[in-house]
């Protein structure tokens, strides 16, 4: 083996600079893609934490979350959210090719509930401060029928998914969710558990921990 590696013939000189060139290029793509996920990383990171801390602070989760250090920075809800992240590339790694698949499902079925929601929402508050005559600091031009396309848009998409028999029930899972916790929520504030006045009392006065 030894001397086959010494009698083989060597790359031509073209051969080789463009072995280096393609070598060159594979690894800028995968800095250029890490740092990409490491950015994405921090953003959802960051994301989930401040809705994580916004909840407690309503009073729609636990409290502990809502804790601040004296920087004012949610450590509480970071660390949390930094511990999600952990478990489920811990459960990736014991269950390979079971739990990342299910868990972008779930992230491209949420966005476009998010965004339906988004949606409907501006179209609903729209509407009302124009019925009201509210005077806003940003109007949206072409409302209301570039707002109506999109939710065009968004339907078929959802028609779609719903036809295709892959991605059918993951868009069922992903409705069911919805509603289970908009009715766990309506259960929630029906008790009366939180009042509006405990609510803001909480916000006013936060956890400080060191």
């Amino acid at each position: 083996m030894v001397c086959d590696l010494l009698n083989a013939a060597p790359l031509p000189t073209d051969d080789r600079c463009r072995h280096g060139r393609d070598l060159s290029a594979a690894t800028a793509i995968t800095l250029v893609a890490v740092a990409a996920l490491l950015s994405a990383l921090n953003a959802n990171l960051y994301g989930a934490s401040r809705m994580a801390f916004s909840l407690a602070e309503r009073g729609e989760a636990p409290r502990l979350l809502a804790s601040v250090s004296t920087a004012r920075v949610p450590v509480v809800a970071v660390l949390a959210s930094v511990a999600f992240g952990v478990v489920t590339v811990v459960l990736e790694l014991a269950f390979a090719e079971k739990v990342l698949p299910v868990l972008l499902n779930i992230v491209g079925s949420t966005c476009l509930l998010v965004w339906t929601s988004a949606l409907l929402a501006q179209l609903a508050l729209r509407l009302r401060a124009d019925r009201e005559g509210t005077e806003l600091p940003l109007r949206m031009p072409g409302f209301p029928w570039l707002t109506c396309f999109g939710l065009h848009i968004l339907a078929a998409i959802f028609t779609v998914g719903f036809i295709g028999e892959d991605s059918r029930p993951q868009l069922l899972s992903t409705f069911g969710l919805v509603a289970l916790l908009a009715v766990a929520n309506w259960l929630h504030h029906r008790s009366g558990k939180v009042s509006p006045v405990e609510a803001a009392e909480h916000t006013k006065t936060p956890v400080l921990i060191d």
